[in-house]
């Protein structure tokens, strides 16, 4: 992840101090470790969980045009082995890494932050945020893509979630959302135009 995409992030875990991560699309971890590297200040024993379909798709054009998977299949070996970097001086560190699709793989569970970016579908981002809708802070990762906002837009408005500003959100004793207040000038491509890299965040309280 860019750095300038991390600030916001570092604003959440100053206040959540989380022990569990679980991140939806670990890709080659790279997010993952920026995550963990700053988490483990606050914790650790600090566990973190990814998923990812990994290898398996390498060579699937119609799975990643279907998904909108702009990167590419993460792999298995680099993500484990950024992980295990970290172990070597946080001896308490421990991660899980899951392979497969998250329809298959994802199980009901409660984290302290929670990362979707994993398929980028409608029905895959609805799967996977109410396989972890209970957990503290849910991060959707790419609004700017159909499916994601379409998803995230009906969870807001069926579940009745109100949205404050960002610093007001963070402080919240209500459950909320927010958008991330990135700059405007951080631009990625979604659908062959160029737009914001929009992420909307849960807090639940």
């Amino acid at each position: 992840m860019k750095p300038i995409l991390l600030t916001p992030y570092y604003q959440i875990f100053d206040i959540y101090k989380p022990k569990t991560i679980c991140e939806i699309g670990t890709h080659d971890g790279k997010s993952a470790v920026q995550f963990v590297d700053y988490c483990l200040q606050y914790n650790p024993k600090l566990h973190y969980t990814g998923y990812d379909i990994f290898d398996d798709v390498k060579d699937d054009v119609k799975f990643h045009e279907q998904e909108i998977n702009g990167k590419g299949a993460g792999r298995y070996k680099t993500a484990k082995a950024n992980l295990a970097h970290r172990q070597t001086k946080f001896k308490k560190f421990k991660f899980t890494l899951i392979k497969g699709y998250t329809t298959d793989t994802l199980q009901e569970g409660t984290f302290d932050f929670v990362y979707i970016d994993g398929g980028h579908s409608y029905e895959t981002v609805m799967h996977d945020y109410h396989k972890v809708k209970n957990s503290n802070v849910i991060v959707f990762d790419d609004y700017q893509i159909d499916g994601v906002q379409q998803c995230f837009d009906e969870v807001a408005r069926q579940e009745n979630i109100k949205e404050l500003e960002w610093e007001d959100a963070l402080q919240s004793k209500e459950r909320c959302y927010a958008f991330m207040p990135h700059q405007r000038d951080n631009i990625t491509k979604a659908h062959g135009k160029r737009v914001s890299h929009i992420q909307p965040v849960i807090f639940n309280r």
